[in-house]
């Protein structure tokens, strides 16, 4: 049997490394025209869902993409556009966008605002902490509320308890609800007696979401049911679970 001599062997090797580097640059080229061309179609888009389906695809691509967002996030006109390029940054884990996003807190613009706020969570961005919390203790709109306090909860906020507390009674029982979830995250057993107040709330999911907090800091067993969510799954609040808690907490 032949065998390649050692010359053939060398043009064969460096035969398979150019065609490597061929495919490799092709490759590079081909993803950037796809950012590029999603990017296109994500600004152009006017329908949210669409847009929000592109925005995937972009954010797919990879980290890459992150300062291409942040470029459009800065400069355009659109508030659609703007809010959803943060969202990406978020997701992106966009550390350099950091700055950007805290100025965006203050926008009139109430999803620009609130996905800000999340995407500082998603950062890490420890620093931001005392602006999310000046932006939480004025803030009017309920969704910008709920997103607000997950960035406590994802940056370990425990600074912000007070705030949560005093917006505790925000008119939205779904509101509510991540308000208190946000304490349950970052609170202790100290703030067992501040639940109990809320077992018996007008909206049902939040008198169970301060029967889990209190289920959860006391270590007790109250047989509530478990469940995804703010509320998790319904609790009747003349059933035995809320009897056990009470017994607990008066007897």
């Amino acid at each position: 049997m032949k065998t390649a001599s050692p010359q053939s062997r060398s043009h064969w090797g460096a035969t398979l490394v150019a065609t490597s580097l061929l495919v490799f640059s092709s490759c590079v080229e081909s993803l950037a025209v796809d950012i590029s061309t999603l990017l296109s179609k994500f600004k152009s888009e006017r329908n949210i869902a669409a847009k929000e389906a592109t925005l995937s695809k972009v954010i797919r691509t990879g980290s890459g993409a992150g300062q291409q967002l942040f470029e459009l996030a800065s400069t355009t006109e659109d508030p659609d556009t703007r809010w959803l390029a943060i969202r990406g940054l978020g997701q992106l884990r966009y550390k350099q966008s950091a700055p950007f996003l805290l100025r965006c807190l203050s926008d009139k613009n109430i999803y620009v605002r609130s996905n800000s706020a999340r995407a500082l969570g998603e950062l890490g961005e420890h620093s931001a902490v005392p602006a999310l919390i000046e932006l939480f203790k004025g803030e009017p709109d309920g969704g910008v509320i709920e997103q607000t306090a997950l960035a406590f909860e994802m940056l370990k906020a425990t600074d912000a308890i007070p705030a949560l507390k005093k917006r505790i009674n925000y008119p939205s029982g779904q509101t509510r609800g991540w308000i208190l979830g946000a304490i349950s995250v970052l609170g202790s057993r100290a703030d067992v007696p501040f639940f109990a107040a809320y077992l018996y709330d007008k909206d049902a999911s939040v008198g169970g979401t301060a029967a889990r907090a209190i289920e959860q800091f006391t270590g007790q067993n109250f047989g509530l049911p478990k469940g995804e969510g703010y509320g998790g799954k319904p609790i009747a609040a003349n059933g035995s679970e809320f009897i056990r808690i009470r017994h607990y907490l008066y007897m």
